[in-house]
């Protein structure tokens, strides 16, 4: 099926965040290391980082989930929940992430209660942030960033000189892009569409 279809956020929301708060690593043993980069604040406008780190196996099973504020970020600890029990919601982060074992498919199926709100203080909030990071992982695979346009050939304009055409092709052009690999068959099977336009006032947008 079209990867633009199935996922609770718009696709053009997807594909922006793909491509500037996705980093995908292969791991050695097959699949993927990935970090998504959450920018929110706080009921106080604080602007925050929190890190989403998500691996995959080379079968398309979430093998690791774990979340904590990005090294060196002093913003998150003015949540209002961070100020009530800062251990409690460190570990909730950490170790609360959904689907472990499960196939990254069914981040299109999982339907929690969530909240657009800006931090994570709730659990509803967290499971909106969670299912962002899931899905634009899940999309990644399935619809991988396109390879930059390689240069057109450069043609002497010296008449009668024989130098041959050359194509200058930048070797880095294809870096961010996913390649094909067993993950990406294995992700790519999802539930009936079922898309939900991002709301307006989504921090996420």
């Amino acid at each position: 099926m079209s990867p633009a279809h199935g996922y609770h956020f718009a696709p053009r929301a997807l594909r922006r965040w793909r491509d500037e708060r996705l980093t995908l690593t292969p791991r050695m043993e097959g699949g993927w290391q990935a970090r998504f980069h959450f920018e929110g604040s706080t009921c106080g406008n604080v602007p925050f980082v929190l890190h989403y780190d998500i691996e995959v196996d080379a079968a398309g099973l979430i093998v690791g989930l774990h979340a904590a504020a990005a090294p060196g970020d002093e913003g998150h600890q003015s949540m209002c929940r961070h100020r009530e029990d800062a251990a409690s919601l460190r570990e909730e982060l950490a170790t609360q992430g959904p689907l472990r074992g499960r196939p990254l498919a069914d981040a299109l199926a999982w339907k929690p209660a969530t909240s657009p709100a800006g931090c994570v203080c709730t659990a509803p909030a967290r499971a909106h942030k969670w299912l962002a990071a899931l899905q634009t992982l899940h999309f990644a695979l399935s619809e991988p960033k396109a390879p930059a346009a390689s240069a057109p050939p450069h043609v002497p304009d010296t008449a009668g000189q024989n130098s041959p055409v050359q194509t200058h092709a930048n070797p880095a052009a294809g870096a961010s892009a996913v390649s094909p690999s067993a993950v990406t068959a294995a992700v790519a099977r999802a539930p009936a569409p079922h898309c939900v336009p991002l709301s307006s006032s989504a921090p996420l947008s």
